[in-house]
Formats: C-alpha cells, structure tokens, sequence
C-alpha cells in the first residue's frame, strides 16, 4: 500500500498567458492507504487536473506531490517509475487501445517495465480476472470488442503493472447500467483482493455511495470536504452549494423520515434502504 500527499498544490491551465487560470488552488489532502476515495465535484472543479499530478502527468506550478513521503519530482529521472506506482485510466481510456490484439495490448505496459514472458503472461491472465475480461478475447483485435470490453482491457492494462495506486478517471462514463455495475463490481473485488490504495473519479453521487470508503468533495480548484460518506452526504445543503446533491434513494429516505417512518438518514445505496424498509415490515407482521 502506498499513500499520497499533497502539500500546498496549485496549478495554471495556460501560465503566464493572458488566459491563465488557476485550475488547483492551495491543495492540502492526503489519500488515505489502502481505501477507496471517491473524488467527486461539478465539471470545471478540477478532479481531472488533480488526478494527472497524482503520477506526474502534470507537474505542479506550486507545492508537491508526495508518494510515501517522496516528492515525486525531487528526482525528475525517477517520474518514470512513478507512473508504474501510481497507474492512472483516463477517461474513455479505449481509445488509448492500439495494439494488434487484446493481449498485446495488456502486456504493453509489463513489457516496458522490463519484465520476461511468463511474467508478463502471469500478469496478464490476473488482470484480465480482475477486470472481468474473458480469456477469450486476448487474441482478438481490441478494435472487435464492445464498449464495456474495450473499457475493461484499458483498465487491464494499468492492473497488469500492479501499482501500488490505481486512480481512475470516469471508469463507467457512457456505459449503460449494467456495463457500470460490472466496471465498478470488478474494482471492488480488485481492492478487496490487492488491498491497494483505489481513487475514483465520478460524477455519480450513486456510485460514490455505493462503492467509495472515503470522499473528497471538490468546488472551484479547491477541497471543499473530506470524509466518511455519513460525514459527507449529511451535509447536503453544502453539496448543494457547490453544485452536487446527496443520492436520490437518500432523499427518498429523508422524506420517508419526515413523514414518521422510522428509517435512518444515514441511507445511500438501495440495497441499505431495502434492507430497512423490510425490516419495519416484518415488525408491523
């Protein structure tokens, strides 16, 4: 496991331009070992730009990003092996995809590590397990496969150097709900069983309830909350200041509360409010 920490962080889209903006303003966060975090915040808050310092994609114009206590530019050489620590899947992260066959394209990253044969192959067949991949499809043109396919071989891909961090941008972006739950089921089974530290980007607050231990709420290039999802989503009127909004099964809850029916505001998911309404009908049997 691995932790990140950043220390005074700002960031420049366009510097010392007459278009300059600050896109990250004075971030102080630490992502916490070995958990899921859930990144969450409007379009424009600077999610993206964040997650692009996190392995050095961006370099800050101010501050440091700091992997298990290392600024990870104190030795600008290194920032290669810091992009097989901190892996990152940007968004729509398929069209990334360019190699002959699937399995190629799995074992792209492996190889430049300099790993032998049978070790990339190892790590290719537990990537595509952790992905949700079928076998089958490694000697296929990743160009034949579908949507969710082709999604899940580009995350395979980042698995297969087994970082200490996987950080992804909108992993379910434009799939439908059943190619979602798939991506975000396999990288819980992923971090359950690699107990690596996990960072996702989404706009969902759903799937930020269901699947993230952690949340980090961002406004305008700044870190606005951090927490625990009670924390979080029971300070809705602040997640609507800044443009978000607690889970619509939490203000069915929140109604429901309010109308005299003993259930918990501290509900996100839908499995957590079945399991509550059930058993205040099964008391009143």
């Amino acid at each position: 496991m691995a932790e990140i920490k950043l220390e005074n962080l700002s960031y420049f889209h366009g510097k010392d331009t007459p278009y300059e903006i600050k896109a990250l303003d004075t971030i102080n966060l630490t992502i916490p070992s070995g958990m899921i975090t859930g990144l969450i915040g409007h379009t424009g808050s600077g999610k993206s730009t964040l997650v692009q310092m996190l392995n050095g994609i961006l370099r800050p114009h101010e501050g440091r990003v700091l992997l298990d206590g290392q600024d990870i530019w104190e030795k600008q050489k290194n920032i290669r092996s810091v992009r097989f620590r901190v892996g990152l899947v940007m968004q729509y992260p398929e069209y990334q995809l360019f190699e002959e066959t699937v399995y190629k394209d799995i074992a792209f990253g492996p190889k430049n590590m300099g790993l032998g044969e049978e070790e990339i192959r190892v790590r290719v067949e537990e990537s595509v397990r952790f992905a949700g991949l079928s076998p089958e499809l490694l000697q296929k043109s990743p160009f034949d496969l579908s949507g969710g396919e082709k999604r899940r071989a580009a995350i395979a891909g980042i698995i297969a150097m087994r970082p200490d961090v996987l950080v992804l941008d909108e992993p379910a972006a434009g799939l439908d709900p059943r190619g979602r739950e798939a991506i975000f089921s396999n990288l819980v089974k992923y971090h359950e069983e690699s107990g690596n530290t996990v960072v996702i980007v989404s706009h969902s607050m759903e799937d930020m309830a269901r699947y993230c231990d952690n949340l980090i709420v961002m406004n305008e290039g700044k870190i606005v909350m951090q927490g625990d999802r009670d924390y979080v989503f029971s300070r809705s009127n602040q997640l609507t200041e800044v443009g978000l909004d607690i889970p619509q099964v939490t203000k069915l809850m929140l109604i429901l509360k309010e109308q005299g029916i003993d259930v918990d505001g501290g509900i996100y998911t839908v499995d957590q409010a079945l399991e509550r309404i059930l058993s205040i009908y099964r008391k009143s049997l």
